[in-house]
């Protein structure tokens, strides 16, 4: 059955652009979110709203998306969908929730016959309008249900059922680990450039990316980003140098411990995030924090 109608819970900049992408799709969406602001403008952009997800049970909805911190949250909003589920219906959890609560959450609902999909989710701010990266767990016939509606979501060749249920925030737990040391490595080499044998003669940092850009092996979508970075400023004066750590990278590292798998440029990465969060920072923090706000849109703290 190719369903064409999906209820999208947590209507943030995520939760947008994923109703964004179906509803150019054609697929009908109604969506929830405690903020009335952003109830209005999926209404602005095509789609409808409830004000309350108890009232999902009067629109004949079979899938329901969530866009909602991991946790707790994720949990009760489940719980209060209960009473609107029937036989058959898919829940997919597009949020950066922990792998071993989403195999727990799999199996509890599949107790009532209601299939549960873990979805990585990547592209950050840009994903609106270019498509994400979606790495899907869990059950294949309910994954081949709802395939249309992640092709119309995803980037071209940018999505697929990798395994069981948990092995999509699996997968997206390890990709964030990655991010977190390629976010680094760049970060402490332009420091390198801008403090080290040449800080006298300021090399042109943005320069040095965009030639970086055309050819060589370092050559990548964050390293654009930090030509775009370069382009406005190279001094970072105005802003702190404190860099959040969400949690994935965290859960990376005591994955690598627990499964005998050395992790270390991964767990350097987020000594390094504890360090900002306790000092200020330095010049590489300053850049990691702008290089997070670029493409996810993650605050930055102003001095």
């Amino acid at each position: 059955m190719a369903f064409m109608k999906v209820g999208i819970i947590g209507l943030g900049k995520m939760g947008e652009a994923l109703a964004y992408r179906m509803i150019k799709a054609g697929i009908s969406v109604v969506g929830y979110d405690i903020d009335e602001h952003a109830r209005k403008h999926l209404c602005s952009i095509g789609g409808n709203t409830v004000e309350k997800i108890e009232d999902f049970v009067h629109k004949d909805i079979h899938v329901f998306w969530l866009m909602v911190p991991q946790g707790v949250l994720v949990d009760r909003v489940i719980n209060e969908l209960k009473p609107c589920l029937q036989k058959g219906d898919i829940i997919v959890d597009g949020g950066n929730s922990k792998f071993i609560d989403s195999m727990q959450r799999a199996r509890e609902l599949a107790l009532f016959d209601i299939s549960f999909l873990d979805c990585g989710t990547s592209g950050g701010v840009r994903g609106r309008e270019d498509g994400f990266c979606l790495m899907v767990g869990g059950d294949s016939r309910a994954y081949q249900a709802i395939e249309h509606i992640v092709k119309a979501v995803a980037v071209p060749h940018g999505y697929g059922l990798l395994g069981p249920s948990g092995a999509g925030h699996y997968v997206k737990m390890v990709h964030n680990g990655i991010e977190y040391a390629l976010l680094q490595a760049y970060a402490e080499g332009f420091h390198l450039l801008r403090d080290g044998m040449f800080k006298d003669s300021r090399l042109n940092l943005e320069k040095v990316a965009e030639i970086w850009n055309h050819g060589s092996v370092i050559r990548s979508w964050i390293l654009e980003l930090v030509q775009e970075i370069m382009n406005e400023d190279q001094d970072f004066n105005g802003i702190a140098g404190n860099v959040e750590a969400t949690g994935m990278g965290k859960w990376t590292v005591e994955q690598g411990h627990k499964s005998g798998v050395p992790v270390t440029l991964i767990e350097d990465s987020l000594k390094i995030r504890t360090w900002s969060q306790e000092t200020g920072g330095n010049y590489a923090t300053k850049l990691v924090a702008l290089l997070r706000n670029k493409f996810g849109g993650h605050g930055v703290t102003k001095k």
